[in-house]
């Protein structure tokens, strides 16, 4: 039953697969050293091997060049250090470093063991290979696509441009004309205070329009849970203006489907710049201002606002 589980979570369950794999392969790595009467674990032979041709290394060398973690690396040469394998000492120039050593016997130790590796490894090769791929290099592919990109960033990822293609995009209607108010009021009052600037334009989004500006809508299930407008400066510039997401909206990428329907409102006009006044308190917002692009410049004039603001602007490469 518990294997079946495993096969129908296929690529999800990968990690179990792997280690009872891993515990299987020790299992019989340790019966064939007992059997040859060496006793030793084969989590040591990594640290052997490493420590023969290093003289002496710290435990934090070698956790970090076989990629342990530190207390595992600690765990194996106190076992190591037990079996007399290894020796530990003082690091002369630094007293608080721990240094360690393969001792004679771990040397001859290794010298008894390497005609009965060498068989082990065609053994184990033979094995892996019997699929028909070279495994070891199907592993270091697979560390090296984990090492450019997470599986954890790689779902994330996944799970956030399924949402962000889920959300619906509506221009402004007169319909939603009192909701890109609430949304706005919502965020200002519990950031800052509603300004005669905030009141000017959430009052009259026909003149954003009329303007030849645009206000878009998130929606969700027929309700709109975002805003943002895009105000027309001059023929070559434009303003992302009165980004605006509910609360109970947070999370869903509402925020960035706005942005990139403004970035592409503006570049359709014909604009060379879009830039945009925010708060530092609003690190959401900001976050997801600088991953689009939009970059820090100072202030040209005297802010409309009150509250204190920044303002970054994003080159629409024309």
């Amino acid at each position: 039953m518990t294997n079946n589980i495993i096969k129908q979570l296929g690529y999800i369950a990968i990690g179990s697969r792997l280690k009872r794999l891993s515990d299987k392969i020790n299992l019989e790595i340790s019966r064939l050293f007992k059997e040859q009467h060496f006793n030793v674990e084969p989590s040591w032979l990594p640290v052997i091997f490493y420590l023969n041709e290093n003289v002496h290394a710290s435990i934090l060398d070698i956790a970090s060049a076989l990629n342990f973690t530190h207390p595992a690396a600690i765990n194996i040469v106190n076992q190591m250090e037990k079996k007399n394998l290894v020796e530990a000492y003082q690091d002369v120039k630094d007293k608080r470093k721990r240094l360690v050593k393969l001792n004679a016997a771990g040397q001859e130790l290794l010298v008894a063991m390497t005609p009965m590796l060498e068989e082990l490894k065609l053994s184990a090769g033979e094995i892996l290979n019997s699929a028909g791929y070279d495994f070891m290099h199907v592993i270091d592919s697979i560390e090296k696509s984990l090492d450019k990109k997470s599986l954890n960033k790689r779902t994330s990822e996944r799970i956030k441009q399924k949402l962000i293609d889920s959300i619906d995009i509506l221009r402004f209607s007169p319909a939603y004309k009192e909701q890109f108010k609430i949304l706005n009021i919502e965020w200002l009052q519990k950031y800052f205070e509603v300004e005669t600037e905030d009141e000017k334009i959430l009052s009259n989004p026909e003149e954003i329009i009329s303007g030849g500006g645009e206000i878009f809508f998130v929606i969700v299930n027929d309700e709109a849970v975002g805003t943002c407008a895009v105000i027309k400066k001059n023929e070559y510039e434009f303003e992302l203006a009165k980004m605006a997401v509910t609360e109970k909206a947070q999370g869903r990428q509402a925020g960035k489907k706005l942005a990139l329907a403004a970035i592409g409102f503006a570049y359709s006009k014909g604009a060379k710049t879009l830039y945009l006044e925010t708060s530092r308190k609003l690190i959401a917002a900001v976050n997801l201002y600088e991953k689009l692009g939009f970059e820090y410049v100072p202030h040209n004039a005297e802010s409309k606002y009150k509250r204190e603001t920044i303002k970054m602007k994003l080159d629409l490469g024309r």
